[in-house]
């Protein structure tokens, strides 16, 4: 049985490409939950990164801890990460809502600061689990195992910050890393004593290639999803085809929408129309995502004859792989920044190499690792942080180059970005208002944004 590892990250912001970790806390237990480590570090903020004053508030950082320089900076941390998952490795990562939010933040980091495993959590027999997809088929399956806290709206919420205080775990720091960590061993327990049986199941779901076997074998399986504001419901059906561009992406016919006949049987135009239709009655759900596919226990004879006619329409599979690969337009790599180049294709071997010696040598020595690369993407990631922590060895050219950079960013000339912007950081601070130390806010971002320009 593999460890578990709870973590957390505190951001700078929502976006995952352009916002960073300031903080990541885990606690590594065994199987029994009995703690073995934890950990609680922090780092500063990246010199092209404006923290979003709403969420410094929220997680209760002040501005001038993100620049403290007693922290290590984000590419130290990002390496101070990679050693601690070799160290627990293999082992099951979960979260709260980790899948959605703190494993693509994680990603980027490793990305951007030429880290060799931007996929670590996911390689060398590591597992993954969501706590938060736990809960929600939990609400579904089994309600009476927890109590579920009301929102603002009055309806069920299922925020961590409510949902844990609820079924009795005192937090009083939510918003802490370290806090939300022990909050969501609390609710993963919570699951496990009140509702075992499905515990058990959804425990097997970090096993991908369990999950896979089983959905291409035809079986009948059941999911738990939430769309919008709606409570999670239980979706019933079978496997219907991969796309041919992403194996990790699958078609799931609902048994409750479709005719096995008619769906065996459909045309491709038709296949289209099941997989856009509303409701959808061919589901595009993701096998790398860790959701929660189960087994049905007791599947009726209905299900089994559905699940054979789809098996034996080869022309249904070939029609919703195609439809599944052409669903999503790919961009322009041209119209791409930097950092949404993360999965324009795997580096090669020679790189790989680069990226280990990377780790070990000095800064000066870097530059000549950068510089050989292959990869375009490792070697402006590469200049950048040598431009970030060793500007000495950069021509006054290139330093200035670097300021342009941040100035343009910070001030960008089109109307919308999807980073934060100086306009961005004066509006926030004037919707806080009163909330936060005005004064010395104003005059951390007022600094932060001038020394781009002198």
């Amino acid at each position: 049985m593999q460890n578990f590892i709870f973590y957390d990250f505190e951001t700078s912001g929502l976006s995952s490409a352009f916002d960073q970790p300031l903080q990541f806390a885990a606690i590594v237990t065994d199987e029994n939950l009995v703690e073995l480590e934890r950990v609680n570090i922090r780092c500063q903020i990246a010199p092209h990164i404006l923290p979003s004053p709403y969420a410094l508030h929220v997680t209760n950082i002040h501005p001038e801890h993100t620049v403290d320089p007693s922290l290590p900076n984000p590419f130290e941390f990002a390496q101070t990460l990679q050693e601690f998952i070799a160290k627990w490795s293999p082992a099951c990562w979960l979260g709260y809502n980790t899948i959605a939010f703190d494993e693509p933040m994680m990603r980027q980091m490793f990305y951007q600061n030429l880290q060799p495993e931007i996929f670590a959590t996911q390689m060398n027999g590591n597992t993954r689990l969501d706590v938060m997809k736990m809960v929600m088929a939990t609400h579904a399956e089994t309600p009476d195992a927890l109590t579920w806290p009301l929102g603002d709206n009055d309806k069920t919420s299922f925020m961590l910050d409510r949902l844990a205080p609820a079924n009795g775990f005192a937090h009083a720091n939510a918003h802490d890393a370290l806090a939300d960590v022990e909050a969501t061993i609390f609710m993963f327990r919570k699951i496990q004593l009140g509702a075992p049986s499905l515990f058990a199941k959804l425990l097997r779901t970090r096993e991908k290639t369990l999950i896979l076997t089983e959905l291409k074998s035809y079986l009948p399986m059941e999911i738990t999803l939430r769309f919008g504001g709606n409570p999670p419901r239980t979706y019933q059906g079978c496997y219907c085809g991969t796309s041919k561009s992403n194996s990790n992406t699958i078609g799931f016919a609902d048994f409750d929408l479709n005719d096995a006949a008619e769906l065996a049987g459909a045309s491709e135009h038709e296949v289209t129309d099941l997989i856009e239709s509303s409701p959808k009655k061919i589901r595009t759900l993701a096998l790398n995502k860790s959701e929660t596919f189960r087994r049905i226990d007791r599947p009726t004879a209905s299900m089994l004859e559905f699940c054979e006619k789809v098996k034996k329409s080869a022309d249904l599979r070939t029609y919703v792989s195609k439809a599944l690969s052409e669903r999503y337009e790919e961009r322009d790599e041209a119209d791409l920044e930097i950092e949404e180049k993360i999965y324009s294709g795997f580096y090669s071997k020679p790189d790989r190499d680069l990226l280990f010696e990377f780790q070990k040598a000095s800064w000066s020595e870097r530059v000549s690792i950068v510089n050989s690369f292959e990869d375009v993407r490792l070697r402006q990631l590469g200049k950048r942080l040598i431009a970030f922590y060793a500007p000495e060895l950069l021509s006054s050219e290139q330093q200035n180059s670097l300021k342009e950079f941040l100035a343009n960013r910070w001030s960008p000339s089109l109307e919308k970005v999807p980073w934060t912007t100086a306009n961005d950081i004066w509006s926030s601070l004037s919707e806080l208002g009163a909330k936060i130390e005005m004064k010395a806010w104003v005059e951390f971002y007022e600094t932060r944004i001038k020394s781009a320009a002198s």
